[in-house]
């Protein structure tokens, strides 16, 4: 490793420390030949605080916004009427937004970047890793300031992988800035 790579490594591991780890939500894997690697954790603990905060911004609010720690399939929300398609986005997006300045990341403004995603569902039910494709967490990590942008310029590659964890559904996200 080089040592701009090292100073590069010990700039991001200072900045993140700066910013506190809230909830076990973040890990800082830290560098990996050069690269830096971050992961965040949407858990149901994550999903339980936003849905506290959401009923005491909506008191009148019957219903949860976000029901699992893991992206709606593309099988479910592709097939709602388009104001419904709409109103599951927003939420998505909504929740994004609210996670990520909870953590104190946004406006961190990441670019050149690969994002890993490892979801892993409460059952042994069949899934296709292709229809959790995270449309909504990229729009709220690109409104909150998180990622500069999702585009091919700034998102180089997206890996989904899908897993079974009936104790604790979850989804992983691994970002990695070469």
């Amino acid at each position: 490793m080089t040592l701009a790579a090292v100073a590069k490594c010990l700039q991001a591991a200072t900045w993140l420390v700066a910013r506190g780890n809230k909830n076990l939500s973040l890990i800082f894997l830290g560098c990996n030949k050069g690269a830096i690697n971050i992961k965040l954790i949407i858990n149901n603990n994550v999903v339980e605080r936003y849905n506290q905060y959401y009923f005491l911004l909506h008191p009148k609010a019957k219903k949860k916004q976000i029901e699992h720690p893991y992206h709606p399939s593309i099988n479910i929300w592709s097939i709602k009427p388009r104001i419904q398609m709409n109103a599951l986005k927003q939420s998505w997006k909504n929740f994004i937004i609210w996670w990520i300045k909870d953590l104190g990341y946004e406006n961190m403004q990441l670019g050149n970047v690969d994002i890993i995603y490892d979801i892993y569902h409460p059952t042994k039910r069949r899934t296709d890793p292709d229809n959790y494709t995270p449309k909504f967490i990229h729009d709220g990590f690109v409104e909150s300031g998180f990622l500069l942008d999702d585009d091919r310029e700034h998102l180089h590659s997206l890996t989904i992988r899908c897993h079974v964890d009936k104790n604790n559904p979850r989804t992983e996200i691994e970002v990695i800035i070469p």
